[in-house]
């Protein structure tokens, strides 16, 4: 049932600006999960270094791929623990526009959304309220910096960038896991491949 509903589900909340974010892993967890595709499960995938635990619920937006080549990822901003596989209808408030290196390898996006969870009943962010403020920004990419540094990898955030980008990173990173169906379908049928960074104007109603 689990791996069915994912399969089907789609990156954007019915018609909103809204996201579906698929949670691997809990706020306060220093194991790290993560999805396997092609089994559908989740996966134990990595212990956090020592003393390192997420701050928040970490997850995906199904059905997208970003410039790391693996779905998008999304910070949920919460007071709860969301549990690994819980669908979170998340309002996007910023992204974190960031490049990772490691290993000698090129330097690649790895950009995060930054969203607040939605309140389903209410139909308004769920309270309390995390506040977005420059201390909690900071505290954000302190802790990716020295968690990839723990690991070898270079982690360069870059700036926090408006809901509105956050957006426009979501539908590229939809168009291009629709170029990769298309390439994988051999149907030849590719769309012009959008870079993070670019300009390109995006409009959609909330």
């Amino acid at each position: 049932m689990l791996a069915t509903s994912l399969a089907e589900l789609s990156p954007f909340y019915e018609r909103t600006t809204m996201v579906n974010v698929v949670v691997e892993t809990s706020k306060g967890s220093s194991l790290k999960l993560k999805y396997d595709q092609d089994a559908q499960i989740f996966r134990a995938h990595k212990v956090l270094p020592v003393g390192f635990s997420f701050p928040f619920s970490f997850g995906f937006i199904p059905h997208t791929i970003a410039g790391d080549g693996d779905p998008l990822d999304a910070l949920i901003l919460s007071h709860y623990k969301m549990p690994p596989g819980t669908v979170v209808v998340g309002q996007i408030i910023s992204v974190l526009e960031a490049e990772q290196k490691e290993n000698g390898k090129p330097k690649q996006r790895n950009d995060r959304l930054i969203v607040t969870p939605w309140d389903m009943v209410a139909d308004s962010p769920m309270l309390p309220e995390v506040s977005f403020d420059q201390t909690l920004k900071h505290a954000i990419t302190d802790f990716f910096t020295k968690y990839n540094e723990a690991q070898g990898k270079e982690f360069r955030p870059l700036t926090f960038a408006p809901a509105r980008r956050g957006i426009q990173l979501t539908r590229e990173a939809i168009q291009e896991a629709k170029n990769k169906q298309a390439t994988s379908n051999g149907n030849g049928m590719v769309a012009p491949r959008f870079q993070p960074g670019s300009s390109r104007d995006s409009k959609k109603k909330r």
